[in-house]
């Protein structure tokens, strides 16, 4: 069953590391989170795309014209096609958006949203790192797989909705 057709109830965690400490009361281990609270789930990229719809990149002539010549494109061509013409800094170009995001933005792919220009990508999009602090991963998260991040870290779903989403980890 797809995670959007799932219930939100039997919320439980998804964890990278918990400390067990023997319990006193048993003979086998125990989490204890309060001696030794988890690392932050540590999220690479799930190919959502929010981060892409809601952030408009800005570029320098430099990689607008690497980009160009990626594409075979004269450099003015190039940016009468793909930069934003309301940007009016002549220092720098924004890249348009249209109705889903960046203009580069594929997202007819079944293993998620994927940067057309992924190659020659801005700067800025190499440097930009996934986490679950970030609000538009926590989006992503929520829309695709629907599991939200709790105020450690920690990633929070019904169990099919963790297990989906750690296939999908699973296979990048």
């Amino acid at each position: 069953m797809p995670p959007a057709e799932r219930g939100r109830a039997n919320r439980s965690p998804l964890t990278v590391k918990q400390m067990q400490v023997p319990d006193s009361g048993s003979s086998g281990p125990s989490t204890d989170h309060a001696i030794n609270p988890p690392e932050p789930f540590n999220l690479p990229c799930i190919r959502c795309g929010v981060c892409c719809t809601v952030y408009q990149v800005r570029i320098s002539p430099g990689e607008a014209r690497e980009i160009a010549n990626s594409m075979d494109l004269d450099y003015w061509d190039w940016v009468g096609r793909y930069c934003d013409p309301r940007w009016s800094d002549t220092r720098s170009h924004l890249i348009r958006h249209d109705d889903h995001g960046c203009v580069f933005l594929d997202h007819s792919r079944r293993e998620g949203s994927l940067c057309g220009i992924y190659r020659v990508r801005p700067l800025s999009c190499r440097d930009w790192a996934a986490g679950v602090f970030k609000p538009a991963c926590q989006a992503g998260l929520k829309e695709i797989w629907h599991v939200g991040v709790d105020d450690s870290g920690q990633l929070q779903g019904s169990p099919e909705s963790l297990a989906d989403l750690q296939v999908f980890l699973n296979q990048l």
